[in-house]
Order: C-alpha cells, then sequence, then structure tokens
C-alpha cells in the first residue's frame, strides 16, 4: 500500500513538474497555484457571458433605431414623389408622357420603377422612340423624351396634315398646321402597305436632298406599282420607285448640277433602273401630236 502511493506521487509530481517549478519561482505552493487557477475560471466565464449580453443588446437597440429612422422615413413627405418634370417631347404635350407614365404625387418615390415607367409611354404613344427615366433625391423625377424621328406629312382629302414616323406610322392623333411643316408632303398615296418601306428609305435620304423635296405622290401604274412623282424647290420633277429609292435620289444633286450648267431648268428626271431629262416643253409637244 505504501509502495503504490510512493509510485502515484511520483506519477503526480513528474506530470505538475511545471507547476512546482512556477510554485518555487513565485513561492506558491502547488496547492495554492492549483486553487488560484480554479478561482479564476468562472470570474473569466462571468466577464464573457457579460460581454455577450451586452453586444446583443447593443445590436437589438440598432435595430430597433434603424426600424423606427425607416417608419418615420415613409411617413414623412421626403420618401414621396413631389416633382415630375418632362423634357425632350416636342409633338407629344408633357401631360400626356406624365399621365402614361402613371406617375402621380404622394406616391412612393423609392417604389418607382424606372423600367416600368419607360415602358408604359413607349408601348401607350407610338410618336416617343424611348424614355429615360432619371430619379434625384428627394422626390425629383425627370422623363427624358426622345420622339421618333418624322420623315414626311401625309395630307389627307379634307387638307389636313399628319406626320409621318421613320416607321411609316401616320400620327392621326397629332394634326400639323401649315405652319409647322418642315418635312416633304405625301398629297397623294394609294396603298398604305407601301408606306412603312417608303419611310425607311426616306430616312435614309441625305437630309439636305430632302429638303429639297416639297410633294410626293404614289401614283401607281399596271407594270410599276411602286411608282412615285416628286416636285422639287428648285422647279424639277422626279420620277423614280419606292424600292432603292434613297439610292437612286442620291444621283440628284450631282444630275441637276449637270442640267444647270446645259441651262437646263425645267423639266422631269427619271431616277430609276435608267436615267434620262426631258424638258416640260417637250413633254406638252408630245401631248399636243397625240391625237
Amino acid at each position: 500500500m505504501k509502495r503504490h502511493f510512493q509510485q502515484a506521487y511520483f506519477v503526480h509530481v513528474k506530470r505538475h513538474m511545471g507547476v512546482c517549478r512556477f510554485c518555487k519561482f513565485t513561492g506558491l505552493k502547488a496547492e495554492e497555484y492549483g486553487m488560484a487557477n480554479i478561482e479564476k475560471i468562472p470570474r473569466l466565464r462571468k466577464e464573457n457571458r457579460k460581454k455577450r449580453t451586452n453586444r446583443q443588446l447593443l445590436i437589438l437597440l440598432l435595430l430597433f433605431f434603424l426600424v423606427l429612422l425607416l417608419v418615420l422615413f415613409f411617413q414623412s413627405s421626403i420618401s414621396r414623389v413631389q416633382d415630375i418634370s418632362v423634357t425632350g417631347a416636342q409633338l407629344v404635350s408633357p401631360g400626356e408622357v406624365i399621365k402614361q407614365s402613371h406617375l402621380h404625387f404622394d406616391m412612393q418615390y423609392l417604389l418607382v420603377n424606372k423600367e416600368k415607367v419607360a415602358t408604359s409611354i413607349v408601348s401607350a404613344i407610338p410618336a416617343i422612340e424611348s424614355v429615360e427615366v432619371r430619379k434625384t433625391f428627394p422626390g425629383k423625377i425627370e422623363l427624358v423624351v426622345k420622339e421618333r424621328p418624322r420623315v414626311a406629312f401625309l395630307m389627307n382629302n379634307r387638307g389636313e396634315l399628319y406626320p409621318v414616323t421613320n416607321k411609316g406610322v401616320v400620327l392621326r392623333q397629332y394634326p400639323s398646321s401649315d405652319e409647322m411643316v418642315d418635312k416633304p408632303i405625301i398629297r397623294l398615296w394609294k396603298t398604305e402597305q407601301l408606306l412603312p418601306e417608303f419611310a425607311e428609305q426616306l430616312d435614309k435620304l441625305d437630309p439636305g436632298i430632302r429638303r429639297q423635296i416639297s410633294e410626293i405622290r404614289h401614283e401607281p401604274t399596271k407594270n410599276n406599282p411602286d411608282r412615285l412623282i416628286l416636285f422639287m424647290k428648285d422647279g424639277f420633277e422626279v420620277h423614280t420607285v419606292i424600292q432603292d429609292f434613297a439610292d437612286n435620289m442620291a444621283w440628284y444633286p450631282s444630275f441637276v448640277q449637270s442640267l444647270k450648267r446645259e441651262g437646263k431648268t425645267e423639266g422631269i428626271i427619271n431616277l430609276s433602273e435608267v436615267k434620262w431629262f426631258e424638258p416640260y416643253k417637250q413633254q406638252q409637244t408630245n401631248g399636243n401630236k397625240q391625237p
């Protein structure tokens, strides 16, 4: 029994040799050192638990004040739409743009979806090509409108003028007065299905040449359903076709310049596959000779 106790004591001393050395250095007994460590462990745990509790309380307080600020913000006027403006609209009135945007004052500013607003306007108003929605805090919304290019005006039987877009859409809800006409006038158009194709060709035409066109007539024949007659501001009459209209009309400036050098200032210019010129007098003479 005594021998067994000695072996156990030897193992205990060997296992805690470092502790005994520390006790020798500090003057503490091994029993006192062990008791000191035991007393410190619960104290550290209490301090850690207290810090964790304080941190949780701080987070809850921050969340509470954040929610409170959000509630106050959404209930205040600063969170609502206060100003709606429209820029870039010439043909379309700003009031119509705002109406089709479905925006209104006092709606929540942060809930305004820019893509939905733009899509709503473009789908409802054919004259508008695109809309950029700009939001400026607090509460300001600007609708930047880009209208579709207008290439001509269509005249109906009553002499009323309507803009024609580059896609061939006739904007009948926007009648224009004679003072506002700055594009060629389509006075006669027989086949409405051909208007989109011609409008695209007219849009491709050089703006300088397009400004010289005063009047356009679609006068198809049995052999030529695309036949066009143009009356130019400089006195010439042009016969051409819808297909490749822009390419054919590109010859007009040089053709006219050549005619004027020869002293020819009036007549019919044919600009299609075959290009030729015929004076008005010769045409009238040929007409008189016919029975």
